[in-house]
């Protein structure tokens, strides 16, 4: 009877520690789960907000400039460009949330979606421009342009100007003409005086004549 309880006592312990090895075992095999981090949203102030739209009512200005500006896109491609950059415009505007010390710009966001829809129609543009100003923008405001600086292609595509004229440069002159020698000193046919020609064809001096007494 004493052996057999001493047999479940060692039985006993023997399946404790087979239990806590499996225990611990089993722990190694999981896995831990990635840490997320949500996002920081940057809130902006009032002064910030209307800084950042402006920044994009300039690039989308000078966008639109150029396309009105196009002579090699046609009316209804351009309709359709418009379209696209006033909705981009709507969007990003509306990507900047509310400032933290005032209200979100959402007058502005409707007149810029109505904008898109019209594809730029001038209608729409005055109501944009007039939400911009009631809001405190100041680019939002303005007309579209294309920005300045860039040469016009010719059709050729050469990057000159058709118009302007070609100036011929101005030939250098010619050089003066050397100037002619001056001419010998004649010293052929004089008589010279004390007997005797200086030259093949002068006067022979006198001769032969008769001696007195």
């Amino acid at each position: 009877m004493r052996m057999s309880k001493l047999r479940i006592h060692h039985f006993a312990i023997a399946s404790i520690v087979v239990l806590g090895l499996g225990a611990c075992g089993g722990g190694d095999d999981q896995e831990e789960a990635p840490v997320t981090t949500a996002p920081v949203e940057v809130v902006l102030t009032e002064a910030e907000l209307i800084s950042e739209a402006d920044q994009i009512c300039a690039e989308v200005n000078a966008a639109i400039g150029t396309i009105n500006a196009s002579e090699a896109t046609d009316e209804a491609s351009k309709a359709d460009q418009r379209g696209d950059i006033y909705l981009g415009l709507a969007d990003r505007l509306d990507e900047l949330g509310e400032p933290s010390d005032g209200t979100a710009p959402t007058e502005v966001i409707a007149a810029a979606r109505e904008l898109a829809d019209s594809e730029g129609d001038e209608t729409a543009l005055v109501s944009f421009q007039d939400a911009a100003d009631s809001y405190g923008l100041t680019a939002c405001t303005e007309e579209p342009e294309a920005p300045t600086g860039t040469p016009e292609l010719s059709d050729s595509g050469d990057g000159t100007d058709p118009d302007s004229s070609t100036s011929t440069p101005t030939p250098a002159p010619a050089p003066a003409p050397a100037p002619a020698p001056a001419p010998a000193p004649d010293t052929g046919g004089g008589y010279a005086p004390g007997g005797g020609s200086s030259g093949g064809g002068g006067s022979a001096a006198p001769s032969g004549g008769i001696s007195p007494g």
